[in-house]
């Protein structure tokens, strides 16, 4: 019998142990009650017997209450094993993971197991009181209770081994069962312990299932109590095993709730983008880098600032420190920094300190036209970063639109690739790269390499092995030869083998190199694959409609003129052969004609180029301004005619007074407009004042150091050759022809026909169900007509060009933001716009958009289009609506149709500079819906399955991922074998082995997406025993896996390769050959293919041999011949396994 007394721990007799054992063995106790403000399984270890012995009975509980001991708190969080843990959730899951594997602790995981799941444990956390306020538990109460018996000890000892025995403590027995049992009533204040336990138990989180799940069954004890659990795993399991290997990270739900954790409260938590997060993440690791291609509008941005939340928040000892750099065009800079503001709102933990930014550099306003502004495209990329670039030891490097870092020329290019050496050389490991770009796989070849060169630096042995072994210097050459050769057009090969050629090319770009690399995201996955999560938060996509096209019509003479027109300022190739009658725009390129080599360097040096590069980059600038201002309005194009034509003229003046300037840096054109300075002035302004004020400003710039080069300069016409006066009076003629033609012209019947449909069409109330609309163009003059012509029709226009965008921004979100969390206002229903909005930017309160410009590449038309479709648009649908010219005339319309096709292929070409394109092609009528949506992602079906089975099966799905060995399964005898084959120091292969009914193995390498498909089986799949040629399988498998990177030379092997391929052939074509030797003749083709000189000398050696006795072909028997190439295969393969380390099997079937 016990009394009330104090425990202790001064001895075994006065020790918390003994009393705790004492009271759990007590007949009658039916119910154990304990709050602890800390817990560890060694202190539980000490009364598992009793506790063993107690939940075997029938109708026993036990309910364990953790909180947070402040001093237990306080010197665990010192010193926290990483950052971000969590009191006491992460530090009970560390100090179970760091437990020394031993019986007794296993014993306690079982008995957890066994009663939580059953629900004989309950396990909860208290952190919050009854205010909702956090709260430490310091208190400590064990209560033992039953029908006839009540235990109540209250006292400083923790749960824990220490607590229960080690450490000097001080607890009160109570025996009193009415002590223990009192509960308040009217006149008496009493709280025994069982109705305090009660009150906190109530406030407190239920942690059993988590508790199990995420701690107990994580912990390297329960995956050691695993390995002797006999399991037999199935061939749909062992598929599963194969999702787990490429998707594993993804469906990582631990992972998914941290990240999510660091999304501000104003941002949706979608589960598509924290998946992003979680390959991206993965790939990096990989890799050394990513590329993100999600499409427009799906939150690229988002998912871009989580990485880089998750890479600052989650140290890991790689050496690489913890500072990002952010690359980005000038005009989503501020969307990134907005993005960033919002994360760091309502957190300690800011990110922005650690953050630098820089932009891509623009060429600046060379057409001196005030009234344009430029598109963000990479035409008018100057080559170089718009500030300076600091050398600081960046761990993470992230590009935004890194489709601009294609071109390793360029002094942009170049800088980046030199601070990322110097990174390597100073921290010894290179920064991690991230690459956002909408398109990556539209990019020639060779732009593709550049940007991937920016992370893997080691190009002859790469991270991605399924790419010439790691070399991809090789893969790219290869390919981009090919790529070369197919979109020659001097080449005459049939269109239909061009286009399953250049298919090819997609496909051994995608399998080799992207598949490992690329995370893509398009709107048909996420409304396919999750459904259910933007379904619960309420929000949809809405469906494209269009492009709706509204036409305008020309009468006969204005279309003729708009097809000269194009023939003048934008010939094709075929048209510049027929006539000389077609702008060179030399007012622009004046440094290509210097006479003195010196003079030419001055303006050289931006990404290495030539000055005839610079002067065409120029005056192709100037040639797409024209084109897109005579798509914009005829109104626009005359007026900028007819500041050609002035600044022209101002060459030819400056070449006639034997004065000429040539300044990058000085509006030449403004200063020599004196009939603009004399009227500002008031009084006459001459040609020679002009020039002495341009002299003024040279000097200037050369005092304050801003003209080092003396690219700013002041020449002569003997600086110049004698050509270039000619030749600028030729182009003063054509342009002066043609603006006469289009001065007579008063019609403008494309903004006619806008005015004509702004009501009945645009405004439509069954289609513009948002009562708002939004106006693309590029000419400003064009948006402020626009704008005029609005207003008078009774609607509330908001013009925004690039000189008010941030001053109006809280406006464009007040009245066009769905996201806006502030009160909505209706003050403005139609925004008109440059492609100054086309990022960065929200307006899809909006539903109705009207390209007033056609868009110049699809890209650019799913950026504004981005714009009004994105998440959180309260609208069904999205009509697009764009212009389309026609005439009155059939041979009119003709006319016209070709002139508007070959400005949208001059569409193409500068604005996707990779398309394969013909003039009949036009961007105008693709499919925008299916543009925009995107095709399903081809590996997006795979994760949604290995969810659904984590999600059905939680406890097979951790058995599954647990298990490292016996993934051999068959499924038939015969059949193809499929292999997943690695080396320790080298990347995972698929191969399949067909095998044939005469036994002979025919071995290949295969696409992740072909493995995927061939394993794929129904659950109800059974296995069968191995086959009894499974060792010879698993031999050729993992031989055809170290020949695969066997690396060689081809160039080296020249016309030798030639010769050993004749003599293979001659050898195959032999009769008397046998068909092992047949596959080994193959296997050594494709050595001698990849140019390995070892092979190609034994096989030469053997032809000579041959030759020499003919009339006895087979002196040297076939054996011998099969003995020689098994011997100096098997040389090359022993270097590989020297350097990548021995192959093994990771996963294998036969069906």
């Amino acid at each position: 019998m016990m009394h009330n007394n104090l425990i202790d721990n001064s001895s075994d007799t006065l020790s918390m142990e003994t009393y705790l054992k004492r009271c759990i063995l007590t007949e009658g106790i039916d119910k154990i009650q304990i709050a602890t403000g800390y817990w560890d399984i060694p202190g539980m270890t000490l009364v598992l017997n009793e506790l063993t012995s107690f939940l075997e009975r029938e109708g026993t509980s036990f309910e364990l209450l953790i909180g947070k001991d402040p001093y237990v708190y306080t010197s665990m969080i010192k010193n926290p094993k990483y950052k971000d843990a969590t009191y006491p959730y992460d530090f009970i899951r560390t100090d179970i993971h760091d437990l020394e594997i031993k019986e007794e602790y296993e014993d306690v995981i079982k008995l957890l197991l066994k009663y939580g799941e059953s629900g004989k444990i309950q396990i909860r956390i208290y952190i919050k009181n009854s205010k909702g306020g956090d709260e430490f538990l310091h208190s400590k109460c064990y209560i033992f209770s039953g029908a006839s018996h009540s235990f109540g000890i209250i006292g400083s000892s923790n749960l824990t081994k220490k607590g229960l025995l080690g450490n000097a403590e001080l607890n009160y027995l109570e025996t009193d069962p009415t002590r223990i049992t009192a509960r308040p009533t009217r006149g008496s204040n009493a709280k025994g312990h069982i109705c305090w336990f009660e009150e906190k138990w109530e406030l407190s989180e239920d942690w059993t299932q988590e508790f199990l799940e995420q701690i107990i069954k994580k912990s390297p004890i329960y995956i050691d109590i695993q390995k002797d659990t006999p399991k037999e795993f199935t061939p749909y399991e062992q598929y599963i095993k194969l999702l787990q290997i490429k998707f594993g990270d993804i469906v990582d739900k631990t992972l998914g709730q941290q990240i999510e954790s660091y999304l501000p409260a104003n941002i949706h938590k979608l589960e598509y983008q924290v998946d992003a997060v979680k390959r991206c993440l993965s790939i990096m690791r990989e890799h050394g880098g990513f590329m993100l291609a999600d499409v427009v509008g799906l939150g690229k941005t988002i998912i871009g600032t989580l990485i880089i939340k998750r890479f600052l928040s989650v140290p890991e000892e790689d050496g690489r420190e913890r500072k990002v750099l952010i690359i980005t065009p000038p005009a989503i800079q501020s969307s990134w920094k907005k993005t960033i503001a919002a994360f760091d709102k309502d957190t300690d933990e800011k990110i922005t300190p650690f953050i630098d930014f820089i932009t891509t550099g623009r060429i600046g306003n060379i057409t001196d036209d005030e009234d344009w502004e430029e598109a963000d495209d990479d035409n008018n990329d100057s080559g170089d970063f718009g500030g300076t670039l600091q050398e600081k030891n960046y761990g993470f490097i992230v590009i935004d639109e890194s489709h601009k870092f294609r071109n390793s020329a360029t002094l942009m290019y170049q800088s980046l690739d030199q601070l990322i050496q110097k990174i390597g050389f100073d921290t010894g490991v290179y920064p991690y790269v991230g690459l956002l770009s909408a398109t990556p796989q539209n990019n020639q070849p060779n732009d593709l390499k550049n940007q991937i060169y920016l992370f893997e630096r080691n190009h002859n042995d790469s991270t991605l092995k399924k790419a010439e072994s790691g070399n991809i210097e090789r893969f790219f050459a290869d390919v981009n030869r090919e790529y070369e050769q197919l979109i020659d057009r001097k080449n005459d090969i049939p269109a239909q083998e061009r286009d399953q050629r250049l298919d090819a090319i997609s496909k051994r770009l995608r399998d080799c190199v992207l598949s490992d690399i690329l995370e893509r995201r398009t709107r048909t996955d996420v409304e396919k694959y999750y459904k259910e999560d933007m379904e619960a938060q309420g929000l949809v996509f809405p469906k494209i409609v269009g492009p709706n096209n509204l036409e305008y019509i020309m009468d006969d003479e204005l279309a003729q003129l708009f097809s000269d027109t194009m023939k003048i300022i934008a010939p094709t190739d075929e048209e510049k052969l027929q006539t000389d009658e077609w702008l060179r725009y030399f007012r622009y390129r004046a440094i290509e004609y210097f006479t003195d080599p010196a003079n030419e360097r001055k303006h050289t040096g931006r990404g290495n180029r030539s000055v005839s590069d610079v002067s065409k980059q120029l005056a192709t600038i100037m040639q797409i301004l024209l084109v897109k201002r005579l798509e914009s309005s005829f109104t626009a194009f005359t007026q900028s005619l007819l500041n050609l034509r002035r600044y022209t003229e101002n060459m030819i003046k400056m070449w006639e007074n034997d004065t000429i300037f040539v300044c990058p840096d000085i509006d030449v054109n403004k200063e020599l407009d004196y009939e603009a300075k004399t009227e500002k002035r008031n009084k006459q302004v001459s040609f020679h004042d002009c020039v002495e004020d341009i002299r003024a400003k040279i000097k200037k710039l050369t005092e304050q150091g801003r003209n080092e080069k003396g690219q700013n300069a002041e020449y002569q016409r003997k600086d110049f050759k004698e050509k270039y006066f000619s030749e600028l009076k030729e182009d003063l003629r054509l342009i002066t022809n043609l603006y006469d033609r289009w001065a007579k012209n008063p019609q403008d019947p494309k903004f006619d026909a806008f005015k004509e449909n702004l009501k009945p069409e645009l405004f439509n109330p069954q289609k513009n169900t948002s009562g708002k609309l939004v106006i693309f163009s590029e000419a400003i003059d064009t948006v402020q007509a626009l704008a005029r012509a609005v207003k008078a029709k009774g609607y509330k226009p908001l013009v925004i060009t690039a000189v008010n965008r941030d001053e109006r921004e809280k406006i464009i979100e007040e009245n066009f933001d769905a996201n806006y969390e502030g009160e909505w206002k209706d003050d403005y229903n139609v925004i008109i716009t440059t492609e100054v909005l086309a990022e960065g930017v929200n307006l899809h309160r909006a539903n109705v958009i009207l390209n007033y410009d056609t868009p110049w590449n699809s890209t650019r038309l799913m950026q504004r289009i981005g714009r009004v479709n994105r998440i959180g648009s309260k609208e069904p649908f999205v009509f697009v609506y764009n212009f389309m010219p026609s005439a009155e005339g059939d041979a009119q319309i003709q006319l016209v149709r070709k002139a508007h096709t070959k400005l949208q292929s001059f569409h193409v070409l500068f604005g996707e500079d990779s398309k394969i394109f013909s003039e009949e092609e036009s961007v105008v009528h693709y499919d925008i819906a299916k543009a925009f949506d995107g095709e399903e992602s081809p590996l997006l079906k795979y994760v949604d399955e290995l969810k659904q089975y984590k999600e059905d099966h939680p406890e097979r799905y951790l058995q599954i991922d647990q298990t490292t060995q016996g993934w051999e399964i068959a499924q038939a005898t015969n059949g193809t074998a499929y292999f997943i084959v690695k080396a320790p120091r080298s990347a995972k292969l698929a191969i399949s082995i067909h095998t044939a009914e005469d036994s002979q193995s025919k071995a290949q390498i295969i696409s992740l997406l072909e493995l995927l498909e061939a394993m794929r089986v129904e659950e109800s799949a059974q296995r069968t025993a191995l086959p009894d040629n499974w060792q010879q399988l698993s031999a050729d498998a993992i031989k055809t896996y170290n020949q695969y990177f066997v690396h060689i030379n081809k160039s080296r092997a020249g016309d030798k390769r030639t010769q050993a391929l004749q003599i293979i052939v001659k050898l195959y074509n032999n009769d008397t050959i046998s068909e092992k030797s047949k596959e080994l003749l193959k296997n050594t083709r494709k050595l001698v293919d990849k140019g390995s000189l070892d092979i190609i000398k034994k096989i030469l050696a053997i032809g000579q041999e041959l030759e020499e006795k003919k009339p006895r072909l087979f002196n040297i028997e076939q054996q011998d011949i099969d003995e020689i190439l098994e011997r100096e295969i098997g040389k090359l393969v022993a270097n590989v396994e020297s350097k990548q380390g021995e192959a093994s099997i990771v996963l294998a079937t036969i069906k």
